[in-house]
């Protein structure tokens, strides 16, 4: 027997702007766990349409026509019913909301699921790229491997000195909604070593801009700090309510500048060493 659960949804401003259906936690379980094409039944419609769904966002996108058509507006309030088969969207009888807001209508809300995930990759790595060429006033230098499938996305070298950095990037959207900060180094490329680091930034939307702490790891401390799943891969996961952290990652969240400087004693510490 399918299983269906209804409820009611009060729009915010964003959803009617940017033409997506918020879908609440209660309501999840009868969705995919990743991205897909939802059958979707709105009023008077004789038949579905195919809309799509985000999983890492929790939203049915492609119902602009759908608000402009029905004069739908922020604070307009919608019956949702959801199955494994179908969405299916209602407007008559509506009297009262039932579920509880889990997005606010928020200015410094922002739609990221239209980007790519080596979109975002490409933003943490130009991140990296302008942090180390601005902070270093000139002495260090930043390059990117032809081949990208090796676990690393930048080298640093400082000038007149071959002792390279070796840097993973990683990017993170969405920590805001779950005040988590969570990593996954794949376990097949991913070899500790002294001169290579894992280096993490997340996106600050109450700014719009990264987040000026970075997560700054030696690859020596991640079988220590991080769990080994069960494909291999490593798992880390930094607790960042308001923001910030008090737990065993705590030491290794630096500044911009704390950044480049740890870049650049470690540079020096190796060439003395090699010497």
């Amino acid at each position: 027997m399918t299983n269906t659960i209804t409820y009611q949804r009060k729009l915010i401003g964003k959803e009617v702007e940017l033409g997506f259906l918020y879908v609440p936690a209660e309501a999840r379980a009868e969705l995919p766990n990743e991205n897909a094409e939802l059958n979707v039944l709105l009023p008077n419609a004789k038949s579905t349409n195919k809309h799509s769904y985000n999983s890492d966002y929790n939203r049915i996108f492609g119902l602009t026509s759908f608000y402009r058509d029905n004069n739908l507006a922020a604070g307009s309030i919608i019956e949702v019913e959801v199955s494994q088969e179908q969405i299916k969207i209602k407007l008559n009888n509506i009297e009262a909301v039932l579920e509880n807001d889990e997005e606010e209508d928020d200015e410094n809300f922002i739609d990221m699921s239209g980007l790519s995930s080596q979109m975002k990759g490409n933003i943490g790595e130009d991140w990296a790229k302008e942090i180390i060429l601005l902070y270093s006033q000139g002495l260090l230098n930043v390059y990117k491997p032809v081949i990208d499938d090796r676990g690393i996305d930048l080298i640093v070298l400082k000038e007149k000195l071959y002792t390279p950095i070796y840097l993973q990037v990683k990017t993170r959207f969405n920590v805001h909604k779950r005040n988590r900060l969570i990593l996954t180094i794949n376990g097949n490329t991913f070899k500790p070593h002294h001169s290579y680091y894992i280096v993490a930034f997340s996106f600050d939307q109450s700014k719009m801009k990264m987040s000026d702490k970075i997560l700054l790891i030696p690859s020596q401390e991640v079988e220590n700090l991080g769990v080994k799943l069960a494909d291999g891969n490593w798992r880390i996961t930094v607790s960042m309510a308001g923001g910030k952290t008090t737990g065993k990652y705590k030491d290794y969240f630096v500044s911009k500048e704390e950044f480049v400087n740890t870049l650049l004693e470690r540079i020096e510490t190796i060439s003395s060493i090699i010497k």
